[in-house]
């Protein structure tokens, strides 16, 4: 049954996206993050509360940390419709890349998989990636360091010393610089309507916890292309993951 769910929303985006309902994957709707999945850690693609299946060919990279900011190896194991996140008990946090390539929307306002050369009359192309630093253990105190994603969020604090309601300091960059008013979306999981923030001049902002277990705060930024021969425009999304600590009986 679960095999044959799976099956039927991957179906469903197809159709979706035959029927010029959805766009690009990548850069407004999905995002990625890493959560436990039956017991093991998995890179997760989804929207909102809702997961989907991948191939793994589409993760182009994965780092991981040490709670002192040291760097550390990190194994992924694909499966069958996803990716498995191998991190020992020394690793704090990790970072990931996944490639949701090129996108283009013909003059019947469908989007296809594909750069502008291979859509006639594209009336918008891109391309398109997402990013995820995901705490999977308490960090150091002070801010975390960067783990120098094209975009990425990061925590001012440890995110896991944080309780739900309360507020997350974090700062967005892009390139390595603090990005200016970059969209925030605090509950990408449980309020994927609610409220978009902008960071400040300093490419921070605050951020209210929505989730008492796992919180996936969500961030996304476009480059316009100057040569615009096989794209309009480079989209990107970065995700900062972590599940609370839970309270011990």
């Amino acid at each position: 049954m679960m095999k044959a769910a799976g099956a039927m929303r991957y179906l469903l985006r197809l159709a979706l996206l035959a029927a010029g309902a959805l766009g690009p994957l990548a850069a407004q709707a999905h995002g990625v993050w890493v959560a436990q999945r039956t017991g093991q850690w998995a890179l997760v693609l989804g929207e909102g509360p809702v997961d989907d299946e991948y191939q793994a060919q589409a993760v182009k990279s994965v780092q991981g940390r040490a709670a002192d900011g040291s760097s550390l190896t990190v194994a992924l194991k694909p499966q069958s419709r996803n990716v498995l996140v191998d991190a020992s008990p020394d690793v704090a946090a990790v970072a990931l890349a996944f490639e949701d390539g090129y996108w283009s929307r013909g003059t019947d306002g469908k989007w296809v998989s594909g750069p502008r050369s291979q859509v006639p009359a594209a009336k918008k192309s891109g391309y398109y990636m997402m990013y995820t630093t995901t705490v999977l253990r308490p960090i150091a105190g002070g801010p975390a360091q960067p783990f120098g994603l094209p975009l990425e969020i990061v925590p001012l604090a440890d995110p896991l010393s944080v309780k739900r309601g309360e507020r997350l300091a974090v700062q967005v960059l892009f390139e390595g610089r603090p990005l200016v008013g970059a969209m925030v979306r605090a509950d990408y999981i449980g309020d994927t309507h609610g409220k978009v923030l902008k960071t400040d001049a300093n490419g921070r902002v605050q951020v209210r916890l929505g989730s008492s277990g796992l919180n996936v705060i969500k961030a996304n930024h476009t480059r316009e292309r100057t040569d615009r021969t096989e794209a309009d425009e480079d989209g990107f999304s970065a995700t900062l993951a972590f599940t609370l600590p839970q309270p011990k009986d």
